[in-house]
């Protein structure tokens, strides 16, 4: 299962970034036929709350579909409107926003309700130093992993191609490890380091096609210190 989750989101990620965002419109495809990818992200850089809804013909790794007049999706009520750029579907809030209730209808007036969970996580008051070719232990605050559920961390340097990603998916885990082989490739001095947390919920309402309703949290971005 939690194999199945890190290629879901490594294909979310490729399709998000990668991809040409080619669609069709959703009058074109059998309903039953559209899978459903509903995100709540936090940005707390930003103090932002984003909800967002992308559709697929048949699976994630499907053509993208802008909703056809008679199809609309809202989040608590909003309407979200049409993201040109990458093909989904946005509203914004201010602040923090952990739940809320997406709504979906189809052309054929069927309506799919899912309600996403964003889990809070943050860094310590004070992080140790990295020694470069030593382990590292880092620990957050927040609550322990629950099934389904992703810590990123994104350290980068200053160096060209300086960055290192490592990822925590072990239930009930309260802390990430950066192996000796993987501190070893960072610059000596400053460098920046940023988490984020991800829940990956089986649909409450879909298609026969499926749905992931995923609740996401990005940290702020701080500065940690590597030396010899």
């Amino acid at each position: 299962m939690r194999k199945a989750i890190l290629i879901l989101v490594m294909a979310v990620s490729a399709i998000y970034f990668f991809s040409s965002c080619e669609r069709e419109s959703s009058a074109d495809v059998n309903q039953d036929r559209i899978f459903v990818l509903y995100e709540l992200v936090y940005d707390k850089t930003n103090d932002m709350t984003y909800a967002r809804s992308t559709f697929f013909f048949g699976s994630i790794t499907g053509t993208r579909l802008e909703l056809a007049d008679g199809s609309s999706v809202s989040f608590n009520e909003t309407q979200l409107g049409f993201q040109e750029a990458l093909a989904y579907y946005e509203t914004q809030m201010t602040g923090y926003v952990n739940t809320g209730e997406f709504s979906w209808t189809d052309l054929d007036g069927n309506k799919f309700v899912n309600t996403p969970i964003v889990h809070e996580i943050d860094f310590p008051a004070t992080l140790d130093t990295i020694v470069k070719g030593q382990a590292y232990e880092l620990s957050w605050v927040g609550d322990s992993l629950t099934t389904n559920e992703q810590v990123y961390a994104f350290v980068n340097g200053t160096a060209e191609n300086d960055e290192i990603h490592v990822y925590q998916t072990t239930q009930y885990a309260t802390k990430l490890f950066i192996t000796a082989a993987q501190t070893e490739k960072l610059t000596v001095g400053t460098n920046t380091i940023f988490m984020r947390r991800r829940l990956d919920l089986d649909p409450q309402e879909a298609t026969s096609a499926g749905a992931t309703c995923s609740g996401i949290y990005e940290t702020l971005t701080v500065n940690i210190e590597v030396k010899e």
